[in-house]
């Protein structure tokens, strides 16, 4: 029969040597302002983070560590320091959190901005600098951000002149971008109202969600909480919504491409993932949800 004493004895000394390990293993962390048990700081950012942190920071140090619930955050709030991590150690940092909405709207995190900084990240980062973003299809953006620019600007002046209302600046600003972004990464067909508006209205949904409170992230043991705020289901449905946008793009650039094999010519970004997935450029083996990734940054 096993004696529960020895059982004691075993879980003691088991006990105080991993507390012994957890105390010798003291990191010099950044200066960090008093916490509060389980929410950490939370209650010390408002609505406005940047102010806040700001205000962290000009009593703590341009180096200032801050717990957001079970997260911890470097807030670095100096030119000098900054430079060191961006440029001297930028391998070192170049991993992020994958948040919730990342890892679900960007396809598990399948492109440059959310995925970690492995092998697959540098070939998306290679593909993007190399074929995405070459010089002429720089110049191609330039050129129609030019041109919409001019156009907003006369819907301006035609608005104050004419109809002498208020002007929306933000939402004709982000209505251009969407138009610019569609026409250089989906074709000129597609830098129509019609496209231009339900992008408009995903890439919203798409900010929101991204900058959206998760329980999941800041208190793992609570994501169950998501579900009940609605998060979950807003994931979900607006990553339906994209798909379904992205499959009818994707689709119709490729019956166009089987219907022009011998003439055809790369117009536009979703052009080049394809050729590259079809190995008619040389890249990575490309699946749809990476092309669908890559399209989303």
């Amino acid at each position: 029969m096993f004696n529960p004493f020895v059982l004691f004895l075993v879980f003691f000394f088991s006990a105080f040597l991993l507390l012994k390990l957890t105390k010798s293993r003291k990191y010099k962390l950044p200066p960090s302002p008093p916490r509060l048990p389980i929410i950490g700081n939370l209650h010390q950012l408002s609505s406005l983070p940047h102010h806040s942190l700001r205000l962290l920071s000009d009593k703590y140090g341009p180096l200032l560590l801050i717990h957001m619930g079970q997260s911890r955050a470097v807030v670095v709030s100096s030119p000098e320091i900054v430079r060191e991590i961006m440029k001297t150690h930028d391998t070192i940092f170049a991993n992020r959190q994958k948040t919730v909405a990342a890892d679900v709207l960007f396809y598990g995190g399948n492109e440059v901005v959310f995925s970690p900084h492995d092998e697959n990240w540098k070939e998306a980062r290679k593909i993007l600098v190399s074929e995405l973003l070459s010089q002429g299809r720089l110049q191609l953006l330039h050129d129609n951000r030019k041109k919409e620019v001019e156009l907003m600007i006369a819907k301006i002046r035609q608005s104050c002149v004419n109809q002498k209302v208020p002007v929306n600046i933000g939402e004709m600003m982000f209505s251009m971008f969407a138009t610019v972004f569609c026409e250089f990464v989906f074709g000129g067909d597609y830098g129509g109202e019609e496209y231009g508006k339900q992008f408009t209205r995903l890439a919203q949904k798409i900010s929101e969600l991204v900058l959206a409170f998760s329980f999941k992230e800041f208190f793992p043991i609570m994501g169950w909480m998501d579900k009940f705020t609605g998060l979950d289901a807003r994931l979900e449905e607006t990553w339906k919504e994209i798909d379904d946008f992205l499959d009818r793009v994707i689709k119709e650039h490729e019956r166009h491409m089987k219907s022009r094999a011998e003439q055809f010519e790369e117009k536009d970004c979703v052009d080049v993932l394809l050729h590259l997935k079809n190995g008619s450029l040389a890249g990575a083996d490309l699946t749809m949800d990476n092309i669908k990734a890559l399209i989303l940054i």
